[in-house]
């Protein structure tokens, strides 16, 4: 995702909504990157039922504040506008259409950790999701997410996801128990839904993204 740093200035919108100016070729297109709206568009692209055409056709105008614009600044070019939506789409969103940058497969999903995410949210920060779900950038959010502590739900759920955490057996197995509650917590707390499928995977989801953003590139045309 794309490194903003305490200078970085959110546009505020006629409707009060924020958009983040993005740089792209030289030129500065507005990305609507408010928490809200990129769940949204992630839950959008990665729906497999909705048509393709239809899931691009909402995409823009959710994603940039005015997609005309947007096409304005690649100068009209179709070939431009689909290198244009691949990067802010990596950059604000973190996901990969390309299906071909490297990153870890996911440890925690906004679909199937929707409940834990609002009671670790209030739990860590005293945040109320709802209060803030338009205001606070993606970027903040993920960061937020990231850091939950341990102690609350999706802190313990991320902690035992990850196989980086998963304890090496001692001699003579003396943590053999130790590594055995790591395993069943691991296989309970497992992401299981097809919303989970990570960008590197090649499943499904992916498969519908990418679909998306084909139409994307038909419509420019």
């Amino acid at each position: 995702m794309i490194a903003t740093d305490l200078t970085t200035r959110r546009v505020e919108l006629p409707d009060g909504g924020r958009a983040l100016p993005y740089e792209w070729e030289g030129e500065t297109v507005l990305v609507r990157d408010d928490a809200e709206t990129v769940l949204e568009c992630i839950s959008l692209l990665r729906d497999e039922d909705a048509p393709a055409e239809e899931k691009s056709r909402r995409f823009m105008g959710l994603f940039f504040d005015d997609w005309r614009d947007a096409y304005a600044a690649c100068d009209y070019d179709p070939a431009r506008l689909g290198r244009l939506i691949e990067d802010a789409v990596w950059d604000v969103c973190g996901l990969d259409v390309r299906g071909d940058r490297q990153h870890d497969r996911p440890l925690w999903d906004p679909v199937e950790d929707a409940a834990i995410i609002r009671t670790s949210l209030r739990q860590a920060y005293g945040i109320d999701w709802d209060e803030v779900r338009d205001q606070v950038s993606f970027a903040e959010f993920v960061a937020l997410v990231g850091g939950v502590p341990r102690d609350t739900p999706l802190g313990m759920a991320i902690h035992y996801r990850n196989p980086r955490t998963r304890s090496k057996p001692t001699k003579r197995n003396a943590n053999r128990k130790e590594i055995e509650e790591w395993e069943r917590l691991h296989r309970a707390l497992a992401l299981r839904g097809r919303s989970s499928r990570g960008a590197g995977e090649k499943g499904q989801s992916d498969g519908a993204m990418r679909d998306a953003f084909a139409a994307l590139k038909r419509a420019a045309r």
